[in-house]
């Protein structure tokens, strides 16, 4: 019976992962380009220009886009790295010496 509640943990956790970054990340970039897209509207209904507030707005959230992408890639390329750069990311072993 312990196997099978290890198994349902692991698989709620990937699962967990799989909704954070699977619809997380687009659902950030979403919301950035609709604060991107906002203008405000002078009385007769003609954009007057971008708020700085929103666009504020937006910059944090590809901001935030790009951070997750670049440790992303970090990530994956952990090996890599430490065997080429004998930087230890992520907790990548170290190489052999010798």
């Amino acid at each position: 019976m312990h196997t099978v509640s290890a198994i349902a943990t692991s698989l709620g956790e990937v699962m967990l992962i799989a909704l954070v970054l699977g619809v997380g990340i687009p659902l950030i970039f979403s919301v950035g380009v609709r604060f991107w897209s906002m203008e405000t509207a002078t009385a007769n209904g003609a954009p007057s220009g971008r708020n700085t507030v929103f666009q504020a707005v937006a910059y944090v959230c590809f901001a935030v886009v790009t951070i997750a992408v670049l440790l992303g890639i970090l990530y994956v390329a952990k090996d890599f790295i430490s065997h080429t750069f004998d930087v230890q990311l992520f907790g990548a072993k170290p190489p052999k010496k010798g």
